[in-house]
């Protein structure tokens, strides 16, 4: 689905404030903490009671209406199992994110080991090492 000229000239514009990226992370953070806690079976109600606060805060998050701290993130992604983590993603590099999918990443004694690529850069590091320890082999 292709977007119209203007959509895709507003969207660029938009991508050089500061603004955009606020919410993009937030956006981002919000939905890996819901997959996280339905992974857990967590509520929002369970999760504010962890961390002591309340459901109506949880639902906040959710709507992108507080800025949290990082040991707000912290809290919430420990009380869900899970752990934060923070990433600088160069601009001069094009990442694109793979959702964490696990693709196969074969060596000569184990081919059931796996990696998992957060982009391509990653995949393409693995990629290389993958490749020199075949030619080694050879």
């Amino acid at each position: 689905m292709a977007i119209n000229k203007k959509l895709a000239a507003y969207l660029a514009e938009r991508k050089k404030t500061d603004v955009y990226w606020v919410e993009s992370a937030k956006l981002d953070f919000a939905m890996k903490l819901e997959k996280q806690m339905k992974l857990a079976g967590l509520s929002y109600a369970n999760l504010a009671k962890k961390i002591g606060t309340s459901a109506a805060y949880i639902s906040k998050v959710f709507r992108g209406d507080t800025n949290m701290t990082i040991e707000t993130m912290v809290k919430l992604s420990r009380a869900s199992g899970a752990r934060l983590n923070i990433e600088i993603v160069s601009e001069a590099v094009e990442a694109k994110r793979w959702n964490n999918k696990i693709i196969p990443f074969p060596t000569i004694r184990s081919p059931q080991v796996t990696a998992v690529c957060t982009t391509i850069a990653e995949y393409a590091v693995h990629r290389a090492s993958n490749s020199e320890i075949e030619s080694r082999a050879a």
